[in-house]
């Protein structure tokens, strides 16, 4: 499919997304007015470069803001609607029962935030960087998820040779510890993955105004990653995986 037939595409599924523009991360290059315009990159890909106007605060070098993709933008790119969610928070099985990032938000959601980090070039905080910085995102969370595993295993090991009752104070801290710190972590990086992905496509909170990303993030988390993985993700055209470090076959597009 050319880039041109896979835009025309877009805007026949979605009608609404040819009104509300793409909105991409652009790091200024140096320290800009408002109004001035320059040639940017996305992803730092010299063959996809447009036209950027800097925000009426103006910017200073290195700073990142969003900017708007043009309509004639010629690059072939997963197919999503802006200016809505492509479907409800709690219509994880609109795929099916058997779909992979269903069972990848049920068992592990951290695996599915990293694929949708990874298609949206966030780092591994839910951060948008340059590409050095969010690369290798998915290999950095799987590194996070295996270490607390191991750091979990290793203390329940260290609490068998005790009875429940007399596990020493130190272990039972150090499993909480580490259990605070990741939960923490996850709940950070979903909220500010979630609130990339709304911004990049001018999704506008609609309920607990100010906070819906927390409450999602911290209520329902499996349900908010799979609804964030469904968005990204054009399953309707690339078939879902569980091994790849996006959660689409090799090749696919980027969501860009």
């Amino acid at each position: 499919m050319s880039p041109t037939e896979n835009i025309s595409k877009n805007e026949a599924l979605y009608p609404e997304a040819s009104a509300v523009p793409l909105m991409v991360h652009v790091v200024a290059p140096a320290t800009l007015p408002a109004g001035y315009t320059f040639e940017a990159q996305v992803n730092e890909d010299p063959e996809k470069t447009f036209t950027v106007e800097v925000p009426s605060t103006g910017v200073n070098e290195g700073d990142s803001f969003l900017a708007p993709l043009p309509e004639n933008f010629d690059a072939p790119r997963l197919n999503a609607p802006t200016g809505r969610w492509k479907d409800g928070l709690f219509n994880f099985c609109s795929l099916g029962f058997c779909h992979p990032h269903l069972w990848c938000a049920m068992c592990c959601p951290q695996v599915l935030m990293a694929q949708v980090m990874t298609r949206m070039n966030l780092n591994w905080l839910g951060l948008p960087g340059p590409v050095a910085s969010t690369k290798n995102t998915f290999k950095v969370v799987l590194a996070l998820i295996v270490s607390y595993m191991i750091y979990s295993q290793a203390l329940s090991y260290a609490a068998l040779p005790y009875d429940p009752e007399y596990v020493p104070v130190y272990i039972s801290a150090l499993r909480a510890v580490g259990a605070i710190v990741f939960s923490v972590w996850t709940l950070y990086s979903l909220c500010k993955t979630r609130e990339n992905v709304r911004a990049m496509y001018s999704i506008k909170e609609e309920n607990c105004v100010g906070c819906e990303d927390l409450c999602c993030s911290l209520w329902c988390s499996c349900c908010t990653v799979a609804q964030l993985a469904r968005h990204t993700g054009d399953y309707e055209m690339y078939q879902g995986t569980c091994c790849t470090e996006t959660g689409l076959p090799e090749g696919s597009p980027h969501v860009v």
